[in-house]
Parts: structure tokens; C-alpha cells; sequence
């Protein structure tokens, strides 16, 4: 049997993360840590593995939360559960595809189905990495100037992958930016897209294609103008996404607690999170894979007793990591129940006015 090019490209994303964890387990067992390791996760302290949790719980709710008010800012009316599970979905679908760049499509493919114009749903999304990534940079590069000796400590040998990590994360903003700003840009790419499209026949109709390309993006800057004109709301935006990306980067603190240490403060283990995040963040390996987990151990090597260490990482990626495809299973699992029982999907009525506005039915 022939496998499309689609389910191809799942098994070989699926085969990285397997690989990878696989490659970190054999290393483990090679060097006689996997014993040590499996004892670390039996002792794990249950009170500050609850933590962690719910550390991903606050994380996954400001994801949604920051969709949810950027779409009412809009006057599209959703629900938040229908945030919160097209904040799964992006997630997943994150995480299984190389530099994330599957995440974003689907949830745009989730809210068509759901009434929201795509332009305003990409214009959503677009502000919510813009937001996202300020975000990160600013709290990362804050802990960086604010608690300095840590990071000598412990990322000196990999100061210049921080730096990397830090230019590459702001060029995606700056690109973001430009993007918003610039239609001539937006309309470009469109247009390569589309005659791309054509000379892959998949575009069968470029005019009508080519209309709702310029409708769409006359959605999406309508929304992110309005947001330009209002930085209270983007202001607003942010704190949420710093809520967010706290919430996410404590997790390696709560581990470290789960493991009996408490050597180092909070903002200690926060800083170097941060900096290992910013640093592996753009690796296009699905879930930056390999990546995340050689630089957890260039980054904490001096951070966790080498006995811990191996645990410590497993522990780390399970919730940072896998706990997200295993709940994210979950929500496409609820979105496909979704759309069997919703088989036209649902409306949104605009009521006019400066701002596009919609209320969801069904």
C-alpha cells in the first residue's frame, strides 16, 4: 500500500521524537544511569509533581485565554472551552511538525469550522506569537541581566547558543511586524502561494482563489490595525502571555523540588529555563527534539547531582513535552466529535461597524 505524502511525513516526525527519547535512554543505559534514573523517578516528591501540573495547566489556560481575548477584542463571541481546545490543537500539532510550523494552519482549520474568518482567526494567532515571543525575550533577557552569576555558572560553554537563539527570536518578531504593517509583503506571498499552487494543481482557480486570499487579508489587518491603534489591549495581551510563558518554564522548578534539591532559588532555575528555551526554541525538529534535550544537559549538568540527572530530564520532557501530545490526543479526539455533530460547522454574524464582529452559534 502506497502512503500519501502526508502520512509519510507523520511517521518521520513520529520516528524523531521516538529516536530521540529512544537515543536518550540508551545513552542513560550505556553510561549506567538508567538505573539511578529510575530510582530518582520512583522518589519523585507526588506534592511537587502536582505542581507541575498545574504549572501546564496555567500555561495551556493564558495560550487560551490570550485567543479568547484577542477574539472578543474583536467582537467574535466563542466560547473559551472552544479557546481552550483550539489551544490543544495548536499545541499538538506544534509539537509533532519540524519548527512548530503545524500548529498555527490547524487552528485556523479549527475556527473556519467554527464560523471566524480566517483572516481574523490568522491575525489572532499572529499577535498571539508576537505576544509570545516579546514575552520571552523580555523576561528571558531580564533574568539574564538580573542574575548574572547563575548563567556564567552554568551556560558558559553555550553563551553563544543563547545569543543565536535571542537574534533568531527576534527576527520572527520584527517579521511579524512587517508583516502587519506591510500589505505589499503579505500580498506577495500570497500570490508566490497561490502560483505555486496552480503549478502544483492544487489551485485550480486562481481568480476566485486570489479573491479570498485578498479577503482574508484585509480580515487579517482590519484586526491587527485595530490592535495598533489600541496598546492597552496589546499591553493586556502581553501580561498574559508572560503569565503564560512563567507558567511553562516553572515546571523545571517544580521538578527540582520533586527531586529533594533546593540548593538554588526559583529565579536561579527560572533563568537558566529560559535561556535553554530561547536557545532550542527554533531547532525544526518536531518539538525541537534533540535539542531541548542535549541542551538540558549542557544547561543543568551543574544543577541536579549527576545521579539525578537523567531522571531530572525525563521527568522535565514528560510534562513539558509528552503530557502536551497526550492531552492534545485528546482534543482533536473532542474537535473530530466536534465536527461529525457540526457537519456544515457553525456561523458568525457580522454586525457591522468599525470592528468585524460575530457571535458563534451551535
Amino acid at each position: 500500500m502506497k502512503l500519501t505524502k502526508r502520512t509519510r511525513s507523520n511517521v518521520l516526525n513520529a520516528l524523531i521524537i521516538v529516536v530521540t527519547l529512544g537515543l536518550v535512554l540508551y545513552l542513560s543505559a550505556r553510561g549506567g544511569d538508567i538505573s539511578d534514573a529510575w530510582d530518582t523517578l520512583r522518589s519523585a516528591d507526588l506534592k511537587w509533581i502536582g505542581a507541575a501540573i498545574c504549572s501546564w495547566v496555567v500555561f495551556m489556560t493564558f495560550e487560551a485565554m490570550g485567543l479568547h481575548v484577542f477574539f472578543h477584542q474583536q467582537k467574535v463571541r466563542i466560547k473559551f472551552r472552544t479557546s481552550f481546545l483550539v489551544a490543544l490543537i495548536g499545541s499538538f500539532y506544534s509539537s509533532v511538525t519540524p519548527a512548530a510550523t503545524g500548529g498555527q494552519p490547524m487552528q485556523v482549520f479549527a475556527l473556519k469550522k467554527r464560523g471566524v474568518p480566517a483572516g481574523i482567526s490568522s491575525s489572532g494567532l499572529a499577535v498571539k506569537f508576537f505576544t509570545f515571543q516579546t514575552a520571552l525575550l523580555t523576561l528571558g533577557g531580564g533574568l539574564w541581566l538580573l542574575n548574572p552569576g547563575i548563567v556564567q555558572t552554568c551556560v558558559e560553554a553555550g553563551r553563544w547558543i543563547v545569543v543565536t537563539g535571542f537574534l533568531l527570536n527576534g527576527l520572527s518578531v520584527l517579521a511579524v511586524i512587517l508583516l502587519a504593517i506591510n500589505k505589499n509583503i503579505v500580498r506577495g506571498i500570497l500570490t508566490l502561494c497561490i502560483n505555486i499552487g496552480k503549478a502544483l494543481r492544487i489551485v485550480k482557480d486562481v481568480g476566485r482563489t486570489t479573491s479570498r486570499a485578498d479577503a482574508a487579508m484585509e480580515d487579517f489587518h482590519a484586526s491587527v490595525d485595530m490592535l495598533t491603534h489600541h496598546p492597552i489591549r496589546l499591553f493586556y495581551l502581553y501580561l498574559l502571555s508572560c503569565l503564560q510563558v512563567l507558567g511553562l518554564m516553572s515546571i523545571v522548578y517544580f521538578v527540582y523540588r520533586a527531586l529533594g534539591l533546593d540548593a538554588l532559588r526559583y529565579v536561579d532555575v527560572l533563568t537558566l529555563q529560559f535561556l535553554l528555551y530561547i536557545a532550542a526554541s527554533f531547532t525544526p525538529l518536531p518539538g525541537a527534539s534533540g535539542a531541548q534535550e542535549g541542551g538540558f544537559y549542557i544547561f543543568f549538568q551543574n544543577v541536579f547531582p549527576a545521579e539525578k540527572l537523567v531522571g531530572a530530564l525525563l521527568l522535565w520532557r514528560f510534562f513539558t513535552y509528552y503530557f502536551t501530545l497526550i492531552i492534545g490526543v485528546i482534543g482533536i479526539v473532542i474537535d473530530s466529535a466536534w465536527s461529525i455533530r457540526h457537519p456544515t460547522g457553525s456561523t458568525i454574524l457580522i454586525e457591522g461597524g468599525d470592528d468585524d464582529a460575530g457571535k458563534e452559534k451551535g
